[in-house]
Parts: C-alpha cells; structure tokens; sequence
C-alpha cells in the first residue's frame, strides 16, 4: 500500500518527517484523516492531538499534542505547520501541571483589561492539552 510523508514543524523547530500509512489531525470542525492519493487542500486546525499510524495493520503509532496551526495536504505529502506541538511521549504531566499552576496564580493577579493582553490564556491551553494528552 502507498504511502505518504508527514511533517511537523513548529517556529521552533522541525518534530517529525517521517512515512505514514495514515495521518488523523484536529481540524477546526472535528477530525480529518488522510490517506496517500488525498486530494489537495489546506486547513486550519484546533488545539489537540495529532495521531500518526505507520502501518495500514498495527505497527508504530505516533501522537503529538498540538496547539493551533494549519496543515496542508498534496495527495503524497501531509504537512502541520502548528504553533505548538510536542511528542505525547515527551509530556511530563506533573511538570505541566505545575506550570498550570503558576499560570493560573499569575492570571488571578491580573486585572481583566491586562488579562486580554498577555499571552497566559494561550499558556494555561497548552499546559491543560498536554495534561489530557497523557491520561
């Protein structure tokens, strides 16, 4: 059975390039699957999780955490452009709860106006997406 290539990047760097048999993303109106011969397109995606199957009949499964982003397909290559996304095999739970922890203690001390303006409530996702992806 063909097969086709799937690439993650992220602006930090460049996760996984590698064949897949199937790729399963997190679209913005639920999930998308692709198979090699998949007609072109582009698509937003939503904060979740990412799920890479290798071989048509069992063998390697990937998963990836992935925050926001857009994934592009050719019919032989599936490319997630995301702008979060981490292996679910590299969450450390304890370590994102903790940081939820003090996301959260640094959003309550915000007023609702400076609370608009950070960047927290991006962090506190990540850090719950990450939370769900491993338990």
């Amino acid at each position: 059975m063909a097969k086709l290539i799937c690439d993650i990047v992220t602006p930090a760097a460049k996760l996984y390039s590698d064949e897949a048999y199937m790729v399963v993303v997190p679209g913005v109106e639920g999930e998308m699957g692709y198979l090699h011969g998949h007609v072109p397109l582009v698509s937003a995606l939503a904060d979740g999780i990412v799920r890479i199957q290798r071989e048509k009949e069992g063998g390697d499964k990937q998963r990836f955490a992935l925050q926001g982003g857009y994934v592009e397909v050719t019919g032989d290559k599936v490319i997630i452009l995301a702008d979060r996304a981490l292996p679910v095999s590299d969450i450390d739970a304890a370590a994102a709860r903790e940081k939820l922890g003090e996301l959260e203690a640094q959003l309550a001390a915000l007023s609702e106006e400076e609370a608009r303006k950070t960047p927290l409530s991006s962090d506190i996702a990540w850090c719950k997406l990450q939370i769900a992806a491993v338990e």
